[in-house]
């Protein structure tokens, strides 16, 4: 985080120097692809995501838009555990038992509203921007035996810079917090709706961590940026 805070710290200083300016009153497109990081009590692998992001100068300095972010990962398995009975009927419960870690795909559909705030610069501009919107969670509809869905509020905050490479394109790197509220961690559980869940013998089957109503991921992108009629990064 520090290496991050300097990087930015210097592009902010590089993009003084030259005081140029982006031009206000112009739409921009930005297609974005990266990885999502869920903090560990989510119970979510490291996905994959694409995101879309379109925005209209307010001004040289402030724009606002929408951001889209779609990922596609799996929950951790070792968080969720059942157990499977199996042997003669006759025998109460059966006689044989199995331990089983069972997991399962996650789609995610993140939609918000965002303001950007930005320091124009001649081929860099570093920025920060904050939003609020919904989240959408998709769950695999041949593990749940229906189509599961579940969603809330979600926040965004994060900062980044544009890189211009011609009148029209440019490049960009961002880093983004998203939180999702009113979030489910036993919504993930493919066995949620068994009797036989439970969390025998911790010294075989550690304990993952406590539940919480929020998720935290981070999210780093990089992003190509098109300004129609306009400047990719810089004036």
């Amino acid at each position: 985080m520090n290496r991050a805070a300097g990087i930015l710290a210097a592009l902010a200083l590089t993009a003084a120097s030259v005081g140029a300016q982006i031009a206000p009153k112009q739409f921009t497109v930005t297609t974005r692809l990266g990885i999502l990081q869920a903090e560990r009590a989510a119970s979510l692998d490291p996905a994959a995501l694409i995101g879309l992001d379109a925005e209209y100068a307010l001004s040289k300095y402030l724009g606002i838009g929408t951001t889209v972010d779609v990922s596609r990962g799996n929950t951790t398995k070792k968080d969720f555990l059942t157990r499977l009975r199996f042997g003669q009927a006759a025998v109460a419960g059966g006689d044989s038992i199995r331990y089983q870690y069972v997991g399962q795909p996650v789609n995610t559909v993140n939609l918000g509203l965002a303001a950007t705030l930005r320091y124009p610069g001649k081929k860099v501009a570093p920025f920060v921007m904050a939003g609020a919107g919904t989240y959408v969670m998709i769950l695999d509809a041949q593990v749940n035996g229906k189509e599961t869905r579940n969603n809330d509020v979600s926040y965004t905050g994060g900062a980044g810079f544009w890189i211009k490479l011609s009148e029209q394109a440019g490049l960009q790197f961002d880093v983004r917090a998203v939180q999702y509220q009113g979030y489910d961690r036993n919504f993930l559980n493919p066995a949620r709706d068994r009797t036989e869940l439970i969390q025998p013998f911790p010294e075989d089957f550690p304990t993952p961590p406590a539940a919480k109503t929020t998720a935290l991921n981070t999210m780093f992108t990089l992003g190509f940026r098109y300004v129609p009629g306009g400047i990719g990064g810089g004036k």
